[in-house]
C-alpha cells in the first residue's frame, strides 16, 4: 500500500473498529486472501467501519456483500475530509478494487500542453501533467477528436512545433506554408509571438468570441496604419474561427461556463458523459466508460466518477451540473474549490433550463453506452473466448507477438492484430531486436512487447483487449512484465505453446484446458499461425538482403547497378577475383579504372582469407 505523503498520518489495521480513531480518513477492506476489495473515505472512520463489521441488518445490497467478504481492514487517518477524498481517489487508481467505481482501462488520458515557461512556447500532446509552468487542456477521452482540435489550432494560430529552439538563418518549411511565424529567424518578436499563444489558450479554453474581438481590434488598427497584408491575414483567421463557432451548439441563453455530468449504465458497465459548455455554447463532450459492481448505486457511480475524472482535470468551470443528488456533494465541492483556487459549485437541478441540460447529457451518455458496449455483433469465437477466459468484455481487438531468429542472428519480432476475429493489417508492426544478444527468446519477447505498447500509447492508438504470446510460461511472464512496465491497463495476456497446443494464463500453475473443437481455440491458433507467418516472412526478407550484400559494396564507384551487372555476368565475387582487369572491364558500365579498383579490392580480400562464395 502506498504510504501517504504526510508522515504524521496514523495508519492501522484490524478486524474490529473498536480502537479505530473517530477522525476523517480512508479505509481499505480486504478479503480472506488479503486482496483489497473496496477503498472508501469517511468523516468518522470508526462509525463507517462499524457499518461493515456490525450485525445490524442493512438494506444496501452492496454493503451486505462487502460485509460477507470482509476479513480484515486497513485505515489511514487524514487531517481533513478533503485530504481523505484525494487519498481515496489515488488508492482506487493504484489498486483498482473490484467493488469501487473505476474509469475503464484507467489509462492516462491525453492533454494538450502549451509550454508557457519557454521563451517561444509550443503546443503538443502529452499524457503527463507536471508543475512546470505550462498550461494543460484536458483530459480528452477521445484521442482522435483531440488530434483534430490540435491540427485546427495549429492552422489558426501559427506556432513552432520543433522540440528544440535554435536560431537559424533561414526559416523552415512550416513558415513557408503559414504554420509557424519563424521566431528562430527573427521574423516575429517575442511580444508578438506571445500574443498569438495567449489567443491560442483562449481558444482552447472555449472563449472563441473573445479571441475574435481581439483579432478584430488588431485588424482595424492594421487597416488604419495601412498594413493591409496583416489585416488580410487577421481577417482570414477570424473567418476560420467563425466557422468553428458556427458548428458549436448553443445550449443556454446565458453566457456561462459549466460542465454537465450524467451517467447511463447497464449491469456492471456504464458511460459518464461530460458536456463542456463555455460562453453558453457546447465546445465538446467527453464520454468515459466505467466499470463497477452490479450492486453499485447511481449516486455512488456519479460520486466515484467525479472524484477520479476531476482529479486529473486541469480546467475547472465555476459550475458543475449533475444528474443525481449526492451525499458527498459538499466534500467534493470543497475539494474542487481548493483545487481550482476559486469558487466551484455542484448542483443537482430539478427544473428549468439546467434540468434540460442534464437530460441532454444523460441522452448523450445513453447513446455512447450503446455504441461502446453494443455486443450484439460480436463473433461467436470472440464470445466463446470471453467466456472461456472469464473476461468481463469480449476481446474484440486481439494482438499477438512472435520472435524469429537463427541462433540469435538477425533476430526480429512482430506484432499483429485481429479486430472482431479478422486481421487488421493496418496494425501489423515489425521490430529488429536491439538489446538482446544471443537466442534469449523470453528477453526478446519482453523487448518487443514493451516497445510496441510504448509506441501504441505514444501514438494514441487503441490498446488490445487481449495479447497472445507464441510460447509457454516463460514467454508469458515476460510479456506480462513488459505490459505492466508500460503502464497499459485493461490488457489480458495469454500464451499458446506450439508443441502441445497448451494455453497458459497468469496466476495458474498448469495449462488451461481448452477443448480442441472450440471456436475459441481455433481462433487463437489462427492468430498464432498468422503472427508466425508474418514473423518468418520478415526474417526471410532480412536474410535475403543480407545474402545480397557483397564485398563489392565497399568499392568506390561500384553502385547497385554495377554490382548487379558484375554478379549477373560472373556469378559471384570469387569468380570475379579470378578474372583479369581487362575481362572485368568488358562488363557493360565498367571501365578499366573501375575494373582496376575492383581487382585490387578483391585481391586484398583474398589475401585476408575472407573472399566469400556465391551466396555473397
Amino acid at each position: 500500500m502506498r504510504a501517504p505523503r504526510n508522515k504524521a498520518h496514523e495508519k492501522g489495521t484490524g478486524t474490529t473498529p473498536r480502537r479505530v480513531p473517530t477522525g476523517p480518513g480512508v479505509y481499505l477492506l480486504r478479503d480472506a486472501n488479503g486482496r483489497i476489495i473496496y477503498v472508501g473515505k469517511a468523516r468518522n472512520l470508526r462509525n463507517r467501519l462499524r457499518t461493515y463489521t456490525g450485525k445490524r441488518e442493512i438494506p444496501d445490497r452492496k454493503t451486505q456483500i462487502l460485509r460477507s467478504r470482509l476479513s480484515t481492514f486497513d485505515y489511514i487517518v487524514t487531517e481533513s475530509e478533503t485530504e481523505a477524498l484525494v487519498l481515496e481517489s489515488n488508492l482506487i487508481k493504484e489498486h483498482r478494487p473490484r467493488y469501487n467505481v473505476k474509469l475503464k482501462d484507467d489509462k492516462r488520458y491525453p492533454f494538450i500542453k502549451v509550454t508557457l515557461a519557454e521563451k517561444f512556447p509550443r503546443a503538443y500532446v502529452t499524457r503527463t501533467v507536471r508543475e512546470d509552468g505550462s498550461r494543460y487542456f484536458g483530459p480528452y477521452t477521445d484521442a482522435r477528436a483531440m488530434r483534430r482540435t490540435l491540427r485546427l489550432v495549429r492552422q489558426i494560430f501559427p506556432a513552432r512545433t520543433c522540440k528544440t529552439f535554435k536560431l537559424r538563418p533561414r526559416p523552415c518549411l512550416n513558415h513557408q506554408i503559414g504554420r509557424c511565424p519563424a521566431p528562430c529567424s527573427g521574423k516575429v518578436t517575442e511580444e508578438q509571438y506571445r500574443r498569438g499563444i495567449e489567443e491560442l489558450c483562449l481558444f482552447l479554453s472555449g472563449h472563441a468570441e473573445e479571441v475574435v474581438s481581439r483579432l478584430d481590434s488588431r485588424m482595424q488598427q492594421a487597416v488604419s496604419s495601412l498594413g493591409f497584408e496583416e489585416a488580410a491575414t487577421l481577417r482570414d483567421r477570424i473567418a476560420d474561427i467563425d466557422k468553428v463557432v458556427e458548428r458549436q451548439r448553443v445550449l443556454t441563453a446565458t453566457r456561462v461556463d459549466r460542465d454537465v455530468v450524467a451517467i447511463d449504465h447497464h449491469e456492471q458497465y456504464g458511460v459518464a458523459s461530460v458536456v463542456r459548455i463555455r460562453g453558453g455554447k457546447m465546445i465538446g463532450c467527453e464520454n468515459v466508460p466505467l466499470e463497477f459492481a452490479p450492486e453499485t448505486s447511481h449516486e455512488e457511480m456519479l460520486a466515484g466518477f467525479l472524484k477520479q475524472f476531476y482529479s486529473v482535470a486541469t480546467e475547472l468551470p465555476p459550475e458543475i451540473l449533475v444528474d443525481e443528488e449526492m451525499r458527498e456533494t459538499e466534500a467534493i465541492g470543497i475539494w474542487l474549490r481548493e483545487k481550482a483556487g476559486r469558487a466551484v459549485s455542484i448542483h443537482f437541478p430539478k427544473r428549468g433550463e439546467k434540468l434540460q441540460l442534464t437530460a441532454f447529457a444523460r441522452e448523450n451518455a445513453k447513446t455512447a453506452l450503446r455504441r461502446v458496449f453494443d455486443d450484439r455483433n460480436v463473433p461467436k469465437a470472440i464470445e466463446d473466448l470471453r467466456l472461456f477466459l472469464g473476461m468481463k468484455r469480449p476481446p474484440r481487438i486481439i494482438s499477438a507477438v512472435d520472435i524469429s531468429n537463427i541462433q540469435g542472428t538477425l533476430a526480429v519480432g512482430t506484432v499483429i492484430s485481429f479486430r472482431d476475429a479478422k486481421p487488421d493489417r493496418a496494425l501489423y508492426r515489425k521490430y529488429r531486436i536491439r538489446t538482446v544478444k544471443g537466442s534469449d527468446d523470453c528477453a526478446m519477447i519482453y523487448e518487443v512487447v514493451r516497445r510496441h505498447f510504448n509506441a501504441t500509447i505514444r501514438e494514441e492508438q487503441e490498446l488490445p483487449d487481449l495479447l497472445l504470446v507464441d510460447g509457454g510460461k516463460g514467454q508469458l511472464k515476460k510479456a506480462v512484465d513488459a505490459v505492466r512496465r508500460t503502464g497499459a491497463r485493461g490488457v489480458a495476456v495469454v500464451a499458446l505453446a506450439k508443441r502441445e497446443e497448451e494455453l497458459f494464463v497468469p496466476g495458474r500453475v498448469g495449462a488451461l484446458p481448452i477443448p480442441d473443437e472450440s471456436a475459441a481455440k481455433r481462433l487463437l491458433q489462427r492468430i498464432r499461425d498468422e503472427v508466425h507467418r508474418f514473423s518468418i516472412t520478415y526474417h526471410r526478407s532480412l536474410r535475403k538482403k543480407a545474402a545480397r550484400r557483397s564485398i563489392l559494396d565497399g568499392i568506390a564507384g561500384v553502385g547497385e547497378s554495377r554490382k548487379a551487372a558484375l554478379l549477373e555476368h560472373f556469378g559471384s565475387a570469387a569468380a570475379i577475383a579470378e578474372r583479369s582487369e581487362e575481362e572485368i572491364a568488358e562488363v557493360s558500365g565498367i571501365g578499366i579504372r573501375t575494373a582496376r579498383r575492383i581487382k585490387e579490392a578483391l585481391e586484398q580480400e583474398t589475401r585476408g582469407g575472407r573472399t566469400r562464395g556465391r551466396s555473397d
